[in-house]
């Protein structure tokens, strides 16, 4: 340092002084200078190795400190190794073959599997509304505050009913078929008298209309052919039980039977009633609590109900008035509702969880204790009414103030819930209703026809799948659907215990042929005749469609060009020489 080299030239300077100055005795002090020089310079070598060897210590700690943090990183990246290695060997243990033999010190590479999804016919659906000509518009004064249990619209192939608000409980009956704006002023009606509950359409006769109110009364409108013209406060036949004077909830008619109507009342019991007597036939004991839902099966045996206390119920009113099936249903106290699905084979709920989710679940019904599949759909308070199909195996739901109607199809494999295309609508609707199957346009492959109704606007909607050849019928789209519209037993012979099967009906016209028949019958593309010349077959559903002069045209082509095939020389030219041996070609 600079303050040690001053020192020192201090020092030399004071020598070099000494060393020109001289004793008395005139000897030198040159010795007494150099011990002086020494004990200085001895003194300045033990600071300065103090000081070094503190610097040393200080690096030999720094060294130590990172000396640990570099070995703390090394540990880590050991342990990561060895899990890497440890992973590694699993994996090669994994991949090792079926021959046993020993893996390869470098993980083999990963087999690709695929996963093949469920061919599912109807997966790409497609909501179409209908054209603005086939609305009906300016509906008025609709009801918002129909009942949980309610669907809110009932329809059938010729009429559709909405409620409407105010006192006394009215109901709108139109002609769907007939589009167009509603003229201002009073909307004809069916007065009851009573607060509406339920209604329903006799699936047997277009004409007849039941209606449950809060007065325990069921009320049996016939409309007349040309729809109603006026308002009407007088029913054609009223139905009470004397014993019980309850509300009546909910409506469900019989699939089979013509007479029988199903009525769950205030009092959680459930009457069957034959409407040919007037009496109630069957009377359930009581549910204990609300009862949110019935469905008969498609059979016409059993009767599945859906309780406030989060069970299902499968009766046999016939045999049994205690249920012969009991299970778990949605835990939600908002509403649930109950249906029957694959033949009877299975049963579809739709409810809450716990949460406030809105849940669809399908049981087997034969085990009604757990669900073999449960699908969420989101949270809403909306409830959800759902609609299916049995032809399609397709269930449609959705909710009022809800703009999406979710679309699944039924299976009876695993997960039995496959998710189709859902339909989302321009604007929330306040109700839906499926019409019958016999309305489906099947030339436009046309499997579902609905009627969905917003604020003020009634408009169909047509559920289609994309098909190539639409000249065909779709067969496999198109089973023979049941025949609803007819019965096929009386309501006496129902109660006397008798069962018979739906009948059935083909939705093919009369001029489409089949898919599977164009299949089968489908001709060769080319057949060689005796010209020599490929002649193209007409298809067998093109015929009747080719005009005379066409075919004429065509028949004259096929002539001339088997004339001209007929004047072609088949012979070689060597065989028309002269003088030239066969050898001589072949060489």
């Amino acid at each position: 340092s600079i303050s040690q080299l001053r020192k020192t030239y201090e020092a030399k300077e004071e020598t070099q002084e000494m060393v020109e100055e001289t004793d008395e005795d005139g000897s030198s002090k040159l010795a007494s200078i150099r011990k002086a020089f020494e004990s200085r310079s001895v003194s300045m070598d033990e600071k300065m190795v103090e000081r070094r060897w503190e610097e040393v210590r200080q690096e030999k700690t720094i060294q130590e400190e990172e000396k640990e943090n570099v070995g703390e990183q090394l540990t880590v990246r050991d342990s990561s190794r060895v899990i890497a290695a440890e992973r590694r060997k699993t994996f090669e243990q994994r991949m090792v073959s079926v021959d046993d033999k020993p893996a390869s010190p470098t993980p083999r590479r990963a087999t690709v599997t695929r996963s093949f999804r469920r061919i599912c016919k109807f997966r790409h659906l497609k909501g179409t509304p209908g054209h603005k000509s086939t609305c009906i518009e300016n509906l008025r004064d609709l009801s918002r505050t129909t009942p949980g249990e309610c669907d809110g619209m009932a329809a059938n192939s010729e009429f559709v009913v909405l409620p409407l608000s105010g006192p006394g409980g009215k109901l709108s009956v139109l002609k769907h078929k007939k589009g167009g704006r509603q003229p201002d002023g009073v909307i004809p009606s069916l007065m009851n008298t009573a607060n509406v509950m339920d209604f329903a359409f006799d699936p047997f006769n277009e004409h007849t209309l039941a209606v449950a109110c809060d007065d325990g009364k069921i009320h049996l409108w016939h409309i007349p052919e040309g729809g109603l013209t006026q308002p009407t406060n007088e029913p054609n036949e009223t139905f009470m039980d004397i014993g019980s004077a309850d509300k009546v909830t909910i409506l469900k008619w019989h699939p089979l039977s013509a007479g029988i109507l199903a009525a769950a009342c205030g009092d959680l019991t459930i009457k069957v009633w034959d409407l040919h007597s007037q009496s109630v036939a069957i009377t359930l004991p009581s549910h204990p609590d609300q009862i949110f839902s019935l469905a008969w099966s498609p059979c016409g045996r059993y009767l599945a109900t859906m309780c406030r206390d989060s069970h299902i119920r499968i009766y046999d009113p016939r045999h049994c008035t205690e249920p012969i099936q009991t299970g778990n249903g949605p835990v939600g106290v908002r509403g649930a509702r109950v249906l029957w699905a694959l033949g009877g084979k299975y049963l579809v709920t739709v409810g809450f969880s716990k949460v406030s989710e809105r849940q669809i679940s399908v049981y087997k019904a034969t085990e009604l204790n757990k669900p073999c599949n449960t699908v969420v759909i989101d949270i809403s308070p909306a409830m959800l009414i759902p609609f299916y199909d049995p032809d399609s195996s397709t269930l449609f739901a959705t909710g009022k103030g809800d703009s999406t109607i979710y679309a699944y199809e039924i299976g009876t494999d695993y997960p039995h819930l496959f998710p189709l295309s859902h339909h989302k609508c321009g604007s929330v609707h306040q109700g839906l209703v499926m019409l019958p199957k016999i309305m489906c346009d099947v030339r436009q492959v046309e499997f579902c026809k609905a009627l969905r109704l917003t604020s003020s606007i009634l408009e169909p909607l047509s559920f289609t799948v994309p098909r190539v050849k639409t000249e065909l019928f779709q067969d496999d789209i198109f089973p023979p659907t049941f025949v609803s519209w007819e019965p096929v037993m009386t309501a006496a012979e129902w109660l006397g215990d008798t069962n018979r099967p739906p009948r059935t009906l083909s939705l093919q016209p009369s001029d489409m042929l089949t898919l599977s028949e164009s299949r089968e019958q489908q001709s060769p593309v080319s057949q060689p005749n005796s010209g020599g010349h490929i002649r193209h077959e007409t298809p067998p559903f093109l015929k009747g469609m080719v005009p005379n002069e066409v075919r004429q045209t065509q028949h004259k082509l096929e002539e001339s060009m088997s004339q001209q095939m007929n004047q072609v020389s088949k012979t070689l030219e060597q065989d028309r020489m002269e003088g030239v041996d066969s050898t001589e070609w072949e060489d």
